[in-house]
């Protein structure tokens, strides 16, 4: 061993002998304090140990409490899911109840609306037939009110109706059998009667006095009620039908 006079060779000299280092460290250092980088270490690996364990229970906590919320949610969202199909059947119930009330009553009043221009219809035919003189009186002379019976009779023989002509005249409203003043020719007024009158009105006349035309007849077409369409105005003129509304004639009837 190499003689020591200063503490700086002392130092050198444990810096090259780790063996006089460990020896002289264990003789000044307390055994508490040589232990403390064990016990640290320890402390590391069990504080490590202890942090670990808390993570794991709060990632298991976490964990619970998201799978309980998410299925909350899920239980919540189908209740109201549920809820709100049940709320929808109802609705619909009551839709469809309401709607086929609706319906009911709409087809009600559709059915009193029909029997009362039903009515009307038979109560303007009724004065038709008693005023039809004296209504057209500027057209015919000695009018009478007649019916398919007498029409027909005034067919020349090889003339008859077929039955489905027949049956179309059969629901003619009025025929007024007179002589026409502009021609002094015998006539026959083929009149349809409602209580508004439309196109349909204005064709089905016209369409009646064709066929007794085209028996030969002389015949004029009439569409008469207490009001009418702008469509009825438009099918007079263009069929040359006349058209009585109102009390007065806004389109004379044409003979052919």
């Amino acid at each position: 061993m190499p003689i020591i006079e200063t503490v700086e060779q002392l130092a050198e000299f444990l810096e090259q002998n780790d063996e006089w280092r460990r020896k002289l460290f264990a003789i000044l250092v307390p055994r508490s304090i040589q232990r403390m980088p064990e016990d640290l270490d320890e402390f590391r690996e069990e504080t490590r140990a202890e942090f670990k364990a808390v993570r794991q229970e709060m990632r298991e906590g976490f964990e619970r409490v998201d799978r309980e919320m998410r299925e909350g949610f899920e239980r919540v969202d189908r209740e109201m899911r549920e809820g709100f199909e049940r709320v929808d059947r109802e609705f619909e119930n009551v839709r469809r109840e309401m709607r086929e009330g609706f319906e009911r009553q709409g087809a009600q009043i559709k059915k009193n609306t029909d029997d009362i221009a039903v009515l009307k219809g038979l109560s303007l035919e009724a004065k038709f037939r008693d005023q039809a003189r004296s209504w057209f009186s500027k057209y015919l002379k000695k009018a009478r009110v007649v019916d398919l019976m007498d029409v027909e009779e005034l067919l020349s023989e090889g003339q008859e109706l077929t039955e489905q002509e027949r049956e179309d005249l059969s629901n003619t409203d009025l025929f007024l059998l007179g002589a026409d003043k502009r021609s002094g020719q015998e006539c026959i007024y083929v009149v349809e009667v409602s209580w508004v009158v439309d196109a349909n009105d204005v064709e089905r006349a016209a369409r009646r006095a064709h066929i007794l035309t085209q028996r030969g007849l002389s015949a004029a077409a009439v569409a008469a009620g207490r009001e009418r369409t702008e469509g009825a105005r438009e099918a007079a003129q263009q069929l040359g039908c006349g058209l009585f509304a109102g009390g007065w004639f806004e389109v004379e009837p044409s003979i052919a």
